[in-house]
């Protein structure tokens, strides 16, 4: 800039006066001193009034911008920069800078002028300075000449942006509603007109004022703003009187005084630029650390928070360095004392400082790049507590509730920067340089940098790893009280970014804690029927940790938990016990360490054990020289719907030398196989299969190596066969009674709940398919069933005589007389084949209460009816091998109840199941059993032996719970025989039972089919009996009717003659209506009669549908056989009594000609009663045959049908007329008889026998009123 150059200044809020002094050189006032006296400079002040008024939107918040804006030059703006300005109202704009990123910024500029004061010419000459020794002192270099006058203000609008808003929209609809504020108009008030939108935006906005007005309170919202705006003209008074230097302008000493102090040279705009990018710079870093400092991770860790405000403070200290030499620089460049030269060299260091811009951004996006790796992990670990401060984290360690406490370390937050150490060290060079800004060369610590470690991949890997490790690890132990979990910063300049801290108790167990991964899938090496042997693949990560392993394991089924084995960590076999046979199982681990364990591993597919154990080891039976005969037990277990069909014998020449030689193999479906063509005197290895058909083969049982015999030896090797001992029962059962023996009760599994009619009981499991025997054990009571059903299970279980102990299948009631039958209901046993017992097949007992006891025989009907419930029930049995009778050996003959008992229960049978009828005898001591003659005397059905006696076997059971004692001196000779003989009785019972299961075995099978044909043909017979039976009463009723109103008649005259009002008695049949409670019944309203006692028939459907309607819609059942049309569906079941009423014989004549429609005579009247008397007893005839031929029909398929003839039908409705003795039974019993001889005669007729006189007779009379009688 040239010396004569006139200056134009920006005021920026310092009290500029007229004639005042300024150096240019260091931008200052000097105050106090003038050219010249204030009368003069009165006198040459020259003012004009310039009224101007201007608004402006500035969107930028650039230093530039706001220097442009105040219209601040280069060279006052590179002052400033420096701090050799200090600026006040409105000018204090410039010091407003954003505080954060965040912030969106809008500023309204006000703007006006008032007047121009300027000094005339006239006193600026040389000799008009009045004092010129001022010039000579060279403290200024311009002298005030003008001013312009006038006030402005800046409204600055900022609002915080969120991370989901955008910058440019938000500034747009700040900017745009800014806008506005100078249309407003003044009324006395602020008015603005604004949308809800814009309102509910500008609510948002914070408002800072900076002006040259004196107001009471500044603006801090929208509103105010507006308020103030609007107020501002007001303000500068009426003549302007409060307006300030807005302009300057300077007119240059030396024109005045050639000795004056001048301005040499002006700064550089490109150099005033510079240092401005600079500074820039530097508040931009502050601005960004302020907002970094504000973020989640720097509160929650204070060693994030505590970095970034250490970096601050040294950028601030730098800046005040920066400006400290700006300060000094710019007078001497100004004054000619340094070229601009040595500005640019300052700069040039200030850009190639550890401060230099590119710097700064990359240490702060080191840290923003920390703080997101943190985050990110924190975001990963978002369920788990992070505790900020050490306290905090002994509070978590040492509470007494956590015995481990598994953390999460960040250990290299706290770290010092390798760059905030170069910062601190220029910064304590420069002060020992005075500030002088001294070169910095970054190679010059001839290091490499490290790579940090939130930027380092395999950092972040090892990280994420532990993360994952840490969060499995948690989530496997969820819920354990005794644990928890945590995140924190623990610095440990030996770790790398992060570890595990492991604290128990209290106590620090290690920082540098492996946690165990997820282990491997087990691997499942082999199985059997009950276990599985698993080979445990160890974690990939933290296996030094694990101490034990804990393998999981569930079944298939949809509610099945799963069940844990531990296993020792120093070995990696398991084999998992207690399976069961032939179901699906999955398999699973975990790793177990101090303070818990690992995530499961994945599960195996699922493996199905063995479908049942193996078979028992095979056993020599017959050996010779060339063949050897083995048999086996049966398998022990098998799974569920399991059968065994068959089984595989293998075997091979017993050579140690040999070991992979072929075997071979034969299939059989028994337990006992010849193996043939064997070699003379070789030693043979066999072992045997299961074959389970779909379900696959057991493993094969132990091998057992037998020897052929020599070809020279004389005689075949035979053995016997060595099942299990009985005692391995004694584990499947409970001591009931202590002694010697001692009682033990077997373990019966129900097969149901507690049911009405039948119980099921079972022991052991199915195994073998099919081979199962049934017998049905019946008895009256006290024939000692239950006794004897214990003998069999004693011998089943292979108990010996001399053995301590005895087995009980059935438990005595205790509080039950001897004349009440022990058994309640009847009760099926399944006892499956299993090792150890002497019968080679499954055997099912069904025992049933005992008859013929005090309860009389109503509870023999009771029994009966259980038991028919038990053979129709689809959970009862499907075949029967033996029905089995239980009587006393003494029985010398059976009783008519005896009798009765046998035949209720023969009834039930169809005829094929008579061979499979045997009697077992109990209580005999000697050669000859009455009972068996009384047996056979009673022709019972059963199967017979060569002798034409009934099959039987002889049992002697009261030996079987016989208790020893010690003897004494005073014990009788019959009490010492009875305990000798019992030895030989347990022998002699036994060797029979063993000949009953013998036996048992041969017998065919027969199923149930013709069984239950018989109960079905019992069961229609009852119903149509129940028909049938109220007919038969109607019609005798009826007959005694019409003879007792027939004899009335013919002695009509003889009775006139006595009495004209000659009553008498008659017996008339009433129908009796009894209401039903919830049943309906089907009624003929014709008949008078109920055809359907319990019709289930809706109410809505025709009564055609009626079971007892044929397909004509006519009924099967009323004595009419009426049209469904006469019937009714009604709540009343309709019954027959017969009363004793007396009538005059005029009352009868008269009912009886009514009931015809006509007048008639005695004569007629007594005809008509003839006919009708013989079509009822026609009628009632057919009846009784009807009901006869029902008991007929089982003669074809019942073994004991108890099937009547129609005479003995007739004499079982006699006595029962004669036990009811209901009113007219004598009547209706005449009546009967004479039904019977007919019936009598018929049976002549049909016999081929020829008939009596009187018989023939009778026949044609009969015959000839058939013919009479009109159709």
């Amino acid at each position: 800039m040239s010396d004569s150059e006139t200056i134009e200044l920006a005021a920026l809020g310092r009290p500029f006066q007229l004639g005042m002094l300024y150096d240019c050189r260091r931008d200052v006032l000097i105050p106090g001193i003038t050219l010249w006296d204030s009368e003069m400079l009165q006198k040459h002040i020259n003012v004009r009034q310039q009224p101007n008024t201007d608004f402006k939107i500035i969107v930028s918040d650039s230093s530039e911008a706001k220097s442009e804006a105040l219209n601040v030059s280069a060279s006052l703006e590179a002052s400033f920069l420096g701090g050799l300005v200090s600026v006040k109202g409105s000018a204090e704009f410039l010091h407003d800078k954003k505080t954060s990123k965040r912030q969106s910024r809008v500023s309204l500029q006000y703007r006006t002028t008032t007047r121009f004061e300027q000094l005339t010419m006239d006193h600026l000459g040389t000799g008009n300075v009045k004092h010129s020794n001022v010039l000579q002192e060279g403290s200024a270099t311009h002298v005030v000449t003008a001013l312009l006058y006038g006030a402005q203000a800046f409204f600055v609008f900022d609002q915080e942006v969120s991370s989901g808003e955008n910058h440019q929209d938000i500034k747009g609809n700040l900017q745009a509603i800014i806008k506005k504020i100078p249309l407003i108009s003044i009324e006395g008030q602020a008015n603005l007109k604004m949308s809800e939108e814009e309102k509910r935006q500008a609510n948002k906005f914070n408002c800072t004022f900076h002006g040259d007005f004196a107001l009471e309170n500044n603006p801090v919202t929208f509103e105010d703003a507006i308020k103030v705006y609007a107020g501002l003209p007001s303000r500068l008074g009426e003549n302007g009187e409060h307006a300030v230097p807005m302009t300057v302008w300077l007119y240059p000493l030396k024109k005045l005084d050639s000795a004056a102090a001048q301005l040499v040279r002006q700064i550089s705009v490109s150099l005033v630029r510079r240092a401005q990018r600079l500074l820039d710079g530097l508040d931009n870093t502050d601005v960004r650390c302020q907002d970094m400092m504000k973020e989640d991770m720097a509160i929650k860790f204070t060693e994030l928070k505590a970095k970034l405000n250490k970096f601050r403070d040294l950028c601030s200290e730098y800046k005040l360095v920066f400006q400290k030499v700006l300060c000094k620089v710019l007078p001497n460049i100004r004054g000619g004392g340094m070229e601009e030269e040595e500005l640019i060299k300052k700069l040039n260091s200030k850009e190639r400082s550890p401060f230099q811009n590119d710097l700064m951004i990359t240490y702060l996006d080191d840290r923003e790049r920390e703080m997101n790796v943190v985050s990110s992990y924190l975001d990963i670990m978002k369920e788990v507590q992070v505790v900020y401060s050490s306290s905090e984290l002994d509070g978590i360690v040492l509470d007494k509730a956590n015995d481990y406490v598994v953390c999460f370390a960040f250990s290299y937050l706290k770290e010092k920067e390798d760059y905030e150490v170069v910062l601190e060290n220029y910064l304590l060079e420069e002060s020992k340089s005075d500030f002088s800004l001294i070169p910095y060369n970054p190679n010059a610590a001839g290091k490499t940098t490290a790579e940090k470690w939130f930027r380092s991949g395999e950092v972040t890997t090892l990280t994420r790893q532990t993360i994952n490790l840490f969060l499995d690890f948690k989530e496997s132990n969820e819920g354990r009280e005794n644990l928890a979990f945590c995140i924190a910063s623990i610095p440990n300049k030996h770790l790398t970014a992060s570890s595990i801290h492991v604290y128990e108790r209290g106590t620090l167990l290690s920082p540098q804690f492996e946690l165990p991964s997820k282990p491997g899938v087990p691997t499942i090496k082999s199985h059997e029927h009950d276990c599985v042997h698993l080979q445990i693949n160890p974690p990939n990560l933290g296996v030094t940790s694990v101490e034990l392993y804990q393998v999981l394991y569930q079944a298939e089924q949809a509610d099945s938990e799963w069940t844990e084995v531990k296993l020792d960590a120093t070995t990696n076999q398991v084999t998992i016990s207690h399976l069961d046979p032939y179901k699906m199982y999955r398999f699973s681990c975990k790793a177990v360490c101090r303070p818990g364990v690992s995530l499961s591993s994945d599960w195996t597919e699922y493996f199905r054990t063995r479908p049942c154990s193996p078979p028992g080891p095979p056993t020599e039976k017959r050996i010779e020289s060339g063949s050897i005969r083995v048999n086996w037990d049966i398998p022990t277990i098998a799974g569920d719907d399991v059968e065994v069909i068959g089984y595989v014998v293998e075997y091979r020449k017993n050579v140690k030398a040999i070991d992979n030689q072929m075997w071979h193999t034969i299939k059989t479906t028994t337990r006992e196989s010849t193996l043939e063509g064997l070699e003379a005197d070789t030693a043979y290895s066999i072992r045997v299969f299961a074959n389970c058909g779909e379900a696959g083969n057991s493993l094969p049982s132990s091998e057992t190596v037998l020897t052929t015999l020599r070809v020279s030896d004389p005689q075949p090797k035979t053995s016997k066969s060595t099942r299990a001992k009985s005692e391995e029962f004694l584990q499947k059962s409970q001591k009931v009674e202590n002694g010697n023996p001692s009682i033990h009760w077997l373990n019966l599994e129900q097969k149901l709940g507690v049911k009405e009619s039948f119980d099921q009981y079972r022991f052991g499991r199915k195994v073998e398919q099919g081979n199962n025997k049934v017998i049905l054990l019946l008895g009256a009571t006290g024939a000692g069933k239950t006794t004897l059903v214990n003998v069999m299970i004693n011998y089943i279980l292979g108990v010996k005589w001399e053995e301590r102990y005895r087995f009980k299948l059935i438990h005595e009631v205790t509080n039950r007389s001897q004349a009440e039958s022990q058994t309640v209901v009847v009760t099926s046993y399944e006892l499956y084949n299993q090792p150890g017992f002497q019968i080679p097949y499954s055997l099912t007992i069904i025992d049933t209460p005992g008859f013929g006891d005090t309860r009389g025989m109503a509870h023999d009907k009771l029994i009966t009816g259980q038991l028919k419930d038990f053979l129709c029930n689809p959970l009862g049995i499907d075949h029967i091998d033996a029905v089995c009778f239980v009587l006393q050996a003494t029985l010398v003959r059976l009783s008519t109840s005896q009798r009765y008992i046998f035949d209720s229960i023969l009834s039930i049978f169809g005829k094929d199941v008579a061979e499979n009828i045997l009697m077992l005898v109990t209580f005999v001591d000697g050669k000859h059993i009455p009972v068996l003659e009384a047996i056979k005397a009673a022709n019972l059905p059963c199967k017979k032996d060569k002798k034409g006696l009934p099959t039987h076997f002889k049992f002697n059971s009261s030996f079987l719970f016989s208790k020893e004692t010690e003897s004494s001196s005073e014990e009788d000779d019959t009490e010492d025989d009875h305990k000798a003989q019992c030895p030989e009785q347990w022998r002699s019972t036994f060797k029979e039972m063993k000949k009953f299961f013998q036996q048992l075995e041969s017998i065919e099978s027969k199923d149930l089919t013709l069984t239950k044909k018989v109960l079905e043909e019992r069961e229609l017979l009852e119903k149509t009996m129940r028909r049938l039976t109220p007919q038969i009463t109607a019609g005798l009723s009826k007959l005694s009717e019409i003879k007792s109103f027939k004899q009335c008649l013919e002695n009509e005259d003889e009775n006139m003659k006595q009495n004209k009002n000659f009553e008498t008695e008659v017996n008339v049949l009433q129908v009796k209506r009894s209401k039903l409670s919830q049943d309906f019944a089907t009624n003929c309203k014709v008949c008078n009669f109920t055809c359907h006692t319990c019709c289930f028939l809706p109410n809505e459907d025709d009564i055609k549908r009626c079971a007892v309607m044929d397909d004509d819609g006519n009924c099967t059942i009323c004595p009419g056989k009426c049209s469904s049309t006469y019937h009714d569906r009604e709540q009343v079941l309709l019954t027959y009594e017969t009363k004793t009423e007396k009538k005059s014989i005029q009352e009868l004549k008269d009912n009886f000609m009514k009931a015809w429609g006509k007048s008639m005579e005695t004569k007629e009247m007594l005809d008509k009663l003839e006919k009708e008397f013989h079509m009822i007893e026609d009628a009632l005839m057919n009846l009784i045959t009807q009901s006869s031929d029902c008991l007929k029909r089982l003669n074809d398929v019942a073994l004991k049908p108890s099937s009547l003839s129609t005479v003995e039908y007739i004499d079982i409705l006699i006595r029962t007329e004669e036990d009811e003795h209901k009113p007219g039974f004598e009547d209706r019993i005449v009546g009967l008889k004479k039904i019977k001889a007919e019936s009598e005669i018929l049976d002549k007729i049909a016999k081929g026998e020829d008939l009596l006189p009187n018989e023939r007779r009778f026949m044609k009379d009969k015959k000839d009123r058939r013919q009479g009688v009109p159709t």
